[in-house]
């Protein structure tokens, strides 16, 4: 009975477990495709040979362009020229940036030995102007450019009174070019040294263009510079200079036109005033007693308050934009 009934159960369990396996098992009649394989080599061991450079570039193939251009004729390189004769025999001076410069001239030197050795023995850098005509030109200039002066040839030239006698060889109006430049070359050879000339009396003489042509161009072959006294109104000197390319300087203060000491100090007052509106001053005196006894005092005062004082040269140097 019940042992019967367990037993068939078992046997249809069995029977569907059976039946499920082969409804769903996979079908095997489907061919799996094939993948093709291709065999890689293997990588090929690292290079130990290393590799050559490049070799380098070797220098660009000349051209020759030359025809390309026309022939230059060939110039040959100039020699430096020297400094005209009035930088070569400048003193030096030492100024510094806007400082007012003031240049002491003293004339007529050479005659009167006592005062001009007096003058040569005052302090500071004076432009000392020797006549041509005075003695021993050779000792006392040497002695003022020993000393630190500067010097000028005082040229006699034609006064405006005929009857006043401006001295041997002067530079007069009425002779011939050939005559006033043979003076001209004996006043410039009696000493050595200057930088320039300026004139003695010559109130006539400067006035006078065509005479003044001729001394410019000397100084012009020369090298010098020129400083006009200003002894005329009507002076033409400068102008004369200035169109001859030379170095042209002018007189601003006569020193002792009134030779009283107490002239001679309100003329130096008025010598810094100049220098300080115009940034220098050229004074003009000569060899006199209160002037040197004026300048002895002077010159190292005016220099303790702030003025250079500076040989002529040093202001034509300025002028020419050279300082």
């Amino acid at each position: 009975g019940r042992l019967a009934r367990v037993a068939l159960g078992v046997l249809v369990l069995a029977a569907l477990v059976v039946a499920g396996l082969i409804v769903f098992a996979p079908a095997t009649d489907k061919a799996v495709p094939r993948v093709a394989t291709v065999a890689v080599p293997p990588a090929p061991p690292p290079s130990t040979v290393v590799p050559r450079a490049a070799p380098a570039p070797g220098p660009a193939p000349e051209v020759d362009i030359s025809s390309a251009f026309p022939t230059l004729p060939e110039v040959a390189a100039l020699p430096d020229l020297p400094p005209p004769t009035w930088i070569r025999n400048a003193v030096k001076a030492l100024v510094a940036p806007g400082q007012p410069m003031i240049a002491v001239v003293i004339d007529d030197m050479g005659l009167d030995r006592v005062r001009a050795q007096r003058t040569v023995d005052l302090p500071g850098t004076l432009t000392l102007a020797y006549l041509a005509y005075a003695d021993d030109l050779a000792g006392q200039t040497g002695s003022a450019r020993t000393a630190g002066h500067e010097l000028l040839v005082h040229v006699p030239m034609e006064p405006g009174s005929a009857s006043t006698d401006p001295g041997p060889n002067a530079l007069l109006t009425g002779l011939t070019p050939d005559e006033l430049a043979r003076r001209v070359d004996w006043n410039l050879s009696q000493f050595s040294g200057f930088v320039g000339i300026n004139n003695h009396m010559g109130s006539k003489a400067t006035s006078d263009r065509p005479s003044m042509d001729v001394v410019m161009a000397a100084l012009k072959q020369r090298g010098l510079l020129f400083l006009d006294s200003r002894t005329s109104g009507a002076t033409v000197a400068q102008d004369a200079a200035s169109d001859a390319g030379i170095p042209a300087l002018r007189r601003d203060v006569f020193l002792d036109h009134d030779p009283s000491p107490v002239a001679v100090r309100a003329a130096l007052l008025q010598v810094e005033q100049v220098a300080r509106e115009q940034g220098f001053a050229i004074a003009i005196g000569h060899p006199k007693d209160a002037t040197i006894a004026a300048l002895s005092e002077w010159l190292p005062d005016v220099q303790a308050r702030g003025y250079a004082i500076v040989p002529v040269s040093a202001i034509a140097r300025r002028r020419a934009g050279m300082m």
